[in-house]
């Protein structure tokens, strides 16, 4: 099928309907034709059709404190969580696609604000009538959505009754095409209340007399209600690539106007009026259609006016057409009802199979349909061979506002494509969440799936990195694997044992390790050269400036033998080591991890140096090369790593020729000196029971033998052009900070050469710093696991992970893993993954199962206890808050007799907090502004707080002191410069007034 240019794609769809909360649970009811409507209840009334998660919402991860959602009506809530599945399923992060999304939804009259919010005095009082309004009114539904999820194209609430959200699909296809937008979001929700509750059967009623819902039989008798919601996203369908599930050809909107018998009667000339049209703009002929999915409510009239429309719109052809009635399934959704059919359509459309409409005991025989083309099927069919799949789409509104949309399948199949070339598998997974426990049952969900899917798990990495919000709990880890099973395997085995690595911050502080001579080199790179066309380049770069200085050839160093005579070789090491890790520093870049922090260790410092500005990339391979050719003409002399304090270390070497050349840690001591020395200091050592181990140097660097090589390397620093440092470089000399004035010495330099490194100190500093990624760029992991030593059990802990390691893994896995690493601290890395040839659909985010409801139940009833699990009952104090006296139940105002003492006050205030946000006690650091209050809910807190105190707070006084403990100190203050007797006497005039009006009354 050629797809025309005016075309949309659904690229996402997402459901929750009586009996299923998810496409795929959906589908598989519709096509076994099963009937989720509860029929006869206990009561001897008949069922309304419910949905899952009417009471329950998952606030945090949409910005809303637990006060907030409480007063949010559950349609509003239950479309911002269908929403985000839609997305997810269509593999679109909103806040990385480079579009501007609109929004068009519509929502039933759900009643819940009078029926609920209204009857909470105290939930009231702590939001406010504003923010109630916000939460409950319809004109806000799209605009809240669109604020959640940070959306920025057009935002409009559709209202037309039954037929809102197809109108709201036609709408957000005009937009599509008109370029307001460049991704749609679409649908709508109805919330009966109370759930679970049932109706009465009336003679004459539209509603059904046996709680089933039967359109086209004879003696239909009228529909069911039911709650549903439902989202399609869509985008220009030359933009979808291979995400589609279907496309949309066409659509028209119009209005019965006054051809019928009153406003509530359908037309079935306004009718056939509105499929002739979407036909026409669809560009397609009656007998392309071989499904249309009719509104089918089951009213006998409404039946009767449809099946003529539908005769006079498309009869008139010989082609076999099924007719589909989502209703008798799940009910009649209200307002949802349009966009739960047209997902109902694109489901079969994408699938191949025409769904059945269900037989339930009680059918009548079919009605007459019409038109001999049309057929009612009872069983799933497949779509017939050789025809491309076009279905049609009917949603007619009370009122007389009728919708028709066109679809068909996409021209590229949604199916699986070819595995891609490469290893299977090759790349980080990771997920994030907006808690640690969120995180571990999405992933939960996620492995079950990945074990038993069948996508390509390239495609399920790319999914997962391309297609889903970042959240601040992340999870990250690589993946790598022979064959596609064994990657599958590896996946759900990581996924099963995933739990939350990191909280993510926006700009997090990244320090980098930059080792020096003296860790094994053999192999170094070779991995990542072969996983990483990038740093193949880069490092390529790095070396080529080593040799346009006069620096060794360093072409395939990577595959020289262990005992290579090289490796020893000061002038082709220091080299090396700058060239590679100036090529990671590269990489980092690249990805989008930004170094503001930089320690390296002797030959490190000038690599640190160059990246940081002091030299240029040229003059900083020209000095390391002149550094190691100096030192390599130095005398000969043997290093080794002592383990123990600096103070013990002096001691074992007491009399001896040797010099402490570094201190690597508080436990770690570089001793060097001639061979003949060194080897009395490992006698001493192993008497001692001191653990030490040589490295593998020719020379004792750092010590008074490299005197001679200093003072020459200061005369070609000399040559050199130096400049202030643009980043934070630690100096080995000091460990603090390496100032301009030092930078910019040459003689500064020659003294970093042979003095004592002094790296434990600058490890100190760095730590200092609190930075949130500690990465090792260069061979090996002896800094990084220093580091995990060190930070064992401190209060902040950063991340830490090496870019290499030391050959006992894949290098490419391990670089991976670092990668991810720092994306679990929030570093905006990007291009880990490929985007997947489609987007895997696989289970999405795990909503927090948490309970949001007035002090009345979902039934009615009267319930004890706070707004949402988690706050304290109403009236008491928040625990957390240190206090004297139990709060007060927030009914209460102060009278003339009232203590205004400190500890009252402050549990009044802490109760009035609790109040404001629901959730976790309020503790006395909790900053009203971090705990996501906005402006609106501190007026509201203002006002309460003043009439509870007879006092006049000001908002400013809130900004100015957010915390609680400020706060209450503010209040504390504005109370004691009230003049309590002026006060008294105003109270007891207007208490005086209206004993005078009552006796005159």
């Amino acid at each position: 099928m050629h797809t025309p240019d005016n075309a949309v794609a659904v690229i996402g769809v997402a459901v929750r309907v009586p009996g299923a909360a998810d496409p795929d649970t959906f589908w598989a009811d519709v096509v076994r034709g099963h009937v989720a409507l509860p029929g006869e209840l206990p009561d001897g009334t008949l069922g309304v059709g419910g949905i899952d998660r009417v009471d329950r919402f998952d606030a945090e991860l949409f910005g809303m404190s637990p006060t907030q959602a409480a007063v949010t009506d559950p349609q509003q809530r239950i479309i911002t969580e269908v929403a985000w599945q839609a997305l997810e399923d269509a593999g679109v992060d909103t806040e990385r696609d480079p579009g501007r999304v609109g929004v068009f939804l519509g929502c039933g009259d759900s009643g819940y604000r009078h029926r609920y919010v209204d009857a909470d005095p105290v939930l009231v009082r702590a939001a406010g009538r504003q923010q109630i309004s916000l939460g409950n009114d319809k004109d806000y539904l799209a605009t809240s959505l669109a604020f959640r999820l940070g959306l920025t194209g057009p935002a409009l609430t559709v209202q037309t009754a039954c037929s809102t959200s197809l109108v709201a699909v036609h709408v957000a296809l005009r937009s599509l095409l008109t370029y307001e937008c460049d991704l749609a979001i679409a649908g709508g929700v109805t919330v009966q209340l109370p759930p679970g509750a049932g109706y009465t059967y009336q003679e004459g009623d539209v509603l059904s007399p046996d709680g089933r819902c039967r359109p086209f039989t004879r003696g239909s008798r009228g529909t069911v209600p039911a709650s549903g919601a439902g989202v399609v996203v869509l985008r220009r369908a030359e933009e979808a690539g291979r995400g589609a599930r279907a496309v949309l050809l066409g659509s028209a909107v119009n209005n019965d106007g006054a051809d019928r018998m009153s406003l509530v009667a359908p037309s079935p000339r306004g009718q056939a009026a509105v499929l002739e049209e979407a036909l026409a703009v669809a560009g397609r002929k009656p007998a392309d259609i071989g499904f249309i999915e009719t509104h089918g409510t089951a009213t006998e009239l409404g039946d009767q006016v449809e099946l003529a429309a539908l005769a006079q719109a498309y009869g008139d052809t010989a082609e076999p057409c099924a007719l589909g009635a989502v209703k008798a399934g799940i009910g009649h959704t209200d307002t949802a009802a349009g966009v739960v059919g047209l997902i109902k359509a694109v489901l079969a459309v994408q699938h191949g199979v025409i769904p059945p409409v269900p037989a339930q005991p009680g059918d009548g025989p079919d009605a007459p349909l019409g038109a001999d083309r049309f057929h009612l099927p009872r069983q799933a069919m497949p779509w017939p061979g050789g025809r491309t799949r076009y279905a049609a789409v009917s949603s007619f509104g009370l009122g007389g506002t009728n919708a028709h949309v066109i679809l068909a399948e996409p021209a590229v199949a949604a199916g699986p494509p070819e595995p891609p070339a490469g290893p299977p598998g090759r790349g980080p997974a990771v997920l994030s969440a907006a808690s640690p426990d969120a995180l571990e049952r999405t992933t939960a969900r996620l492995a079950a799936a990945v074990r038993e899917g069948t996508r390509p798990v390239n495609d399920v990495l790319g999914t997962l990195w391309h297609g889903r919000r970042r959240l601040p709990y992340r999870w990250a880890c690589p993946i790598e694997a022979a064959d596609e099973a064994s990657a599958r395997a590896a996946l759900a085995d990581a996924l099963e044992s995933a739990s939350a690595q990191a909280k993510a911050v926006p700009e997090p502080t990244v320090a980098v390790l930059l080792p020096g001579q003296g860790v094994a080199l053999a192999g170094t790179g070779r991995g990542l050269l072969a996983a990483d066309e990038g740093f193949a380049r880069e490092w390529a770069d790095t070396r080529a400036l080593v040799r346009a200085c006069g620096g060794p050839d360093l072409e395939g160093c990577w595959t020289w033998p262990d005992d290579d005579p090289r490796w020893l070789r000061t002038d082709v090491v220091q080299p090396l080591l700058f060239s590679v890790e100036l090529a990671l520093l590269h990489g980092l870049r690249r990805h989008g991890v930004t170094p503001s922090v930089l320690l390296g260790h002797s030959v490190g410092e000038l690599v640190a140096a160059t990246w940081a500005g002091v030299f240029s990339e040229a003059d900083g391979a020209r000095a390391v090369v002149e550094r190691g050719r100096l030192m390599s003409c130095a005398p000969a002399g043997v290093m080794a790593a002592v383990l123990t304090g600096e103070d013990t270390a002096r001691e074992l070497a007491a009399g001896l020729a040797v010099d402490v050349c570094a201190v690597n840690a508080p436990d770690t001591v570089v001793l060097g000196g001639a061979a003949e020395h060194m080897a009395e200091v490992e006698r001493r050592c192993a008497a001692a029971r001191v653990k030490v181990r040589r490295l593998a140097t020719a020379h004792a660097f750092h010590s008074p033998s490299m005197a001679e090589a200093a003072e020459a390397f200061t005369e070609v620093v000399g040559d050199l052009s130096l400049h202030a440092p643009r980043e934070l470089v630690l100096s080995n000399l000091t460990g603090a900070p390496l100032d301009a004035a030092q930078a910019t010495d040459p003689a500064y330099w020659g003294r970093q050469l042979h003095t004592t490194v002094r790296f434990a100190e600058g490890v100190r500093v760095l730590l200092d710093a609190a930075p949130h990624v500690v990465l090792e760029a260069g061979p090996g992991r002896t800094f990084a696991s220093q580091l995990r030593r060190v930070t064992r059990g401190a209060e902040h802990r950063p991340v830490i992970a090496e870019l290499l390691g030391d050959g006992k893994r894949d290098e490419a896995t391990v670089h991976l893993a670092a990668l991810g690493a720092a994306w679990t601290a929030g570093c905006a890395t990007d291009d880990l993954v490929a985007p997947p040839a489609a987007p895997a659909r696989m289970p999405g985010y795990a909503f927090a199962d948490t309970r949001h409801w007035p002090a009345a139940n979902p039934d009615g009833t009267p319930a004890q206890g706070a707004a949402s699990e988690g706050a304290p009952p109403q009236g008491a104090a928040a625990p957390g808050v240190p206090e004297t006296v139990p709060a007060r139940s927030g009914q209460e105002k102060p009278g003339a007799d009232d203590a205004t003492d400190g500890p009252e006050t402050r549990s009044l205030l802490a109760a009035l907090w609790q109040e404001s946000f629901g959730g976790p006690a309020i503790r006395p650091q909790d900053n009203f502004f971090e705990l996501g209050g906005t402006s609106l809910q501190a007026a509201q807190l203002i006002s309460v707080v003043n009439d509870q105190l007879l006092v006049e707070v000001r908002l400013q006084d809130l900004y100015e002191h957010s915390t609680f403990d400020d706060f209450a100190a503010r209040v504390a203050e504005i109370l004691g410069e009230r003049d309590d007797a002026e006060l008294l006497e105003l109270l007891a005039e207007i208490e005086g007034q209206g004993a005078e009006e009552e006796g005159q009354a």
